[in-house]
């Protein structure tokens, strides 16, 4: 028997993207799982192709920056499924912006999403987890909660802070035999930007969504290429899988030896175009 063969596993944010191709994998290496998102018209695709595979699954549409609907999904859930074994909380959203030009509102609602969102939901499971004698938890956060690119404060602080929440986890849960693994995607072609506020503009005060949306079609990883490296380092007990490396392994390493080295280099490139460049964005 496999590490995931037989076991129920959750997928939030399944509609599309990394958490289709999480829910796709999963079911691949012999789960029954249960997805969420809050487009029910993605759900709905989701659910009938996991089942057309013939995969016990179930759909829950939910917004997971609202405590009053994850408290319900928990419900039906347990009630239905009785047990989670794997919990992949990947549901979240995008904003770009110089923080000069992210407003509160939009402020409240990438870390409503992308971090309240984890929040309510390990509040809600980790003890039924822990009641049910262990399990493996995966969080998506991103390699810019490793190290913070310019163009996306909200979203930054959102993803730095799921990677402090796994990082505590992962030593606080141990003795639960719950597992923690903290998946940080770099460039993936998702829907995140085109459904996402974008303020970037070049000097003529354009917007740069467009080139952006394109850049993420062309040089983007596939989803499923995440969901598999997510696989492996879950079973292997992984504490932070990047994928892909090269997008922005380089910087992270590069902090890691200095901070100072990293920051003095990050003024450069910010300040020469240099990530308006790589992106194909008009300055």
């Amino acid at each position: 028997m496999s590490f995931y063969d037989g076991r129920t596993a959750i997928v939030t944010g399944a509609g599309s993207g990394i958490g289709r191709a999480l829910a796709m994998a999963l079911a691949n290496a012999g789960c029954r799982v249960a997805v969420t998102d809050r487009d029910q018209g993605r759900l709905d695709l989701v659910v009938e192709e996991l089942r057309g595979r013939g995969v016990e699954a179930e759909g829950f549409r939910v917004d997971h920056s609202n405590l009053d609907e994850v408290k319900e999904f928990a419900g039906r859930f347990f009630e239905q499924w009785g047990r989670v074994d794997i919990l992949c909380q990947n549901a979240g959203v995008g904003l770009g912006g110089r923080f000069t030009e992210t407003s509160l509102e939009e402020w409240r609602w990438v870390i409503g999403i992308d971090l309240w969102g984890p929040v309510y939901m390990l509040n809600l499971f980790v003890p039924k987890m822990i009641e049910h004698g262990g399990g493996s938890i995966l969080l998506t956060a991103s390699d810019v909660g490793l190290v913070a690119l310019p163009f996306s404060s909200a979203y930054n602080t959102a993803k730095f802070g799921v990677v402090a929440l796994g990082e505590t986890l992962r030593t606080e849960l141990y003795e639960h035999n719950i597992r923690v693994s903290l998946l940080c995607p770099g460039d993936i072609k998702t829907n995140i930007i085109r459904d996402g506020p974008l303020h970037i503009y070049d000097s003529a005060g354009r917007s740069n969504k467009q080139a952006i949306e394109k850049y993420y079609e062309t040089k983007g990883t596939e989803p499923s290429v995440v969901a598999e490296a997510a696989l492996r380092g879950l079973e292997r007990d992984r504490a932070v899988i990047v994928v892909p490396w090269i997008h922005h392994g380089p910087l992270i390493l590069l902090r890691r030896i200095s901070a100072q080295l990293y920051h003095a280099f990050m003024r450069f490139a910010y300040n020469r175009g240099l990530f308006h460049r790589m992106m194909g964005m008009k300055r």
